[in-house]
Formats: structure tokens, sequence, C-alpha cells
């Protein structure tokens, strides 16, 4: 009874939305079924580049529902580091919190020596996917292609970067990531930046039990912030620094330079009761 109910209730949610999943909407392409692996993310989404409109009440929803029904707590304590040597942590953290906590835009700008001005990036709102174009507040910015490929040099940057985890680095948080109108995800982000705005932390797949680091970086001028997973090039992640410091956003995944498509980032901070 509780699944039908779930899956009556995301119905609505997906028309509130405004045709999200209708044929040639997120859920008309390929969908990823949840905790498939990354490699399977980047074969099973044969579908072109789009932008969707989501409202701010849709994806507090969306949160909502993936946080009501997370069950993976269990992950990035000391016991999971353990399990994982490869993965990666700054040197001076110490316990669960410290890789949990989830950063506000304070910290960040105040730590990277940024503008006290956030500059958010809500693709389907005002970054929109058009034709081949890519427009940012109405402005054309240059085509997909080149969009795209802005991002992979930000990324390309963070990944060549002298980055010592012995240095000191702000926690973003951990991100469950999702494509569409899933209500799960086995698929985990959690971030982490240094001063000089490079980013680092783990992409972990909960089904296959698999990690592998995260390498990336934020551009100071456009506060974009971009990276990739262990040695692939794509897919290439991206979202506003900003937006890292919001409970949902959306986001951009970039299968190469000329497919690109809108997913989300959904923010989960640990109870008390599991720190």
């Amino acid at each position: 009874m509780v699944r039908t109910r779930r899956r009556a209730d995301g119905a609505a949610r997906g028309q509130a939305r405004g045709g999200v999943g209708r044929p040639g909407g997120i859920g008309g392409i390929g969908g990823v079924a949840a905790g498939v692996g990354l490699g399977q993310i980047a074969r099973s989404n044969l579908g072109g580049s789009y932008t969707r409109p989501i409202t701010g009440q849709g994806l507090y929803n969306q949160g909502a529902w993936i946080r009501s029904d997370f069950g993976h707590y269990d992950c990035f304590h000391d016991n999971w580091w353990n399990n994982y040597p490869g993965a990666w942590r700054a040197a001076g953290w110490i316990g669960a919190a410290a890789v949990w906590n989830a950063a506000t835009w304070d910290n960040c700008y105040g730590f990277c020596g940024y503008p006290a001005e956030p500059v958010y990036y809500d693709y389907g709102s005002n970054v929109v996917y058009e034709s081949d174009c890519v427009y940012v507040h109405g402005a054309s910015v240059g085509t997909q292609a080149q969009y795209a490929q802005q991002a992979i040099v930000i990324a390309d940057t963070g990944k060549e970067a002298a980055a010592s985890k012995e240095e000191e680095w702000l926690s973003l948080g951990v991100f469950a990531m999702i494509q569409g109108e899933r209500t799960d995800s086995n698929d985990l982000f959690q971030l982490a930046v240094n001063k000089a705005g490079t980013i680092r932390g783990n992409f972990y797949n909960v089904l296959s039990d698999t990690t592998l680091p995260v390498y990336g970086a934020v551009d100071k001028k456009t506060q974009r912030a971009a990276w990739t997973v262990g040695d692939r090039k794509e897919p290439l992640y991206e979202t506003g620094f900003a937006n890292l410091t919001k409970s949902e956003t959306t986001m951009m995944v970039h299968f190469g330079k000329n497919r690109s498509q809108q997913w989300t980032l959904i923010r989960v901070e640990q109870p008390e009761a599991t720190k």
C-alpha cells in the first residue's frame, strides 16, 4: 500500500512541475535505475541535451522524499573509511561530523576569498538549453559544446592542482544525485573545497559498494563548480558553487561536449542520533 501511494504522489508532483516526465522531458529519456554505477550512468543516457523548469516547491518536495527514505548514514564514518583505503579524506577530519557538515555561503565565500554576493546556476530557470545554444539570464553564452568545454577546463584545472590532504579543507557535505522524478538514490557525492577553490571528495555507489575519488574546481570568476570521478573524463558534473550550499539544487551532467542533461543534487545532513 505504501509503495502504491508513493507512486501516485510522485505522479502528482510530476504534473505540478509543468511537464517533467512527459515524452521528451526528464522522465522520457532513458532513465537510470538507482545504484547502477558510474559506468552504467554513462552508457544508459542516450537522449539529447535538455533543461526543464522545476519550481522551488517541486525541488523541496523531491528533497523531502529522498531524505525520508535515506538509509546510508553509515557512509563516511571512521569504519567506512577503513573499508575503502583508496577513498579521499582530509587529514584533519576526525569523526563523521567533519564530513557530513553542510557549508553555508558565508562559510564558502569567506574561506575561499570570493565576493560576498553568491552566483546561483538554476538550470532550467536562469540557465537554459535551447536548440544548440545556452542562455544565462536570457543572454546567449555560446553553443552547448562551448559551455560544456568551459566546464571541462574547470574540472581539469582542479584535477591537475597540487592539493594536499594535509592542508585546510572545508566540507561541503554529502549529496544524493538523482535523475528525473526518482524519490530514492544510491549515488552519493561527498565534497570538499580548499582555499584555492580545488574540489576533492568521493563518489560512492551504494548498491555496487564502490567508491572513487572526485577531482574538480570552482572557477572564481564565474563561480561554476565542475568535477569528474576517478580517471573518467565523463560524465562531468557541474553546478554553481553557491548551489552546493542549498538543500536541493539542479545540476548539469555532461556526457561529452554535445550531450548534457539536467539532474538534481539533494543535500543530506546526518541526524544527531547517527553522529
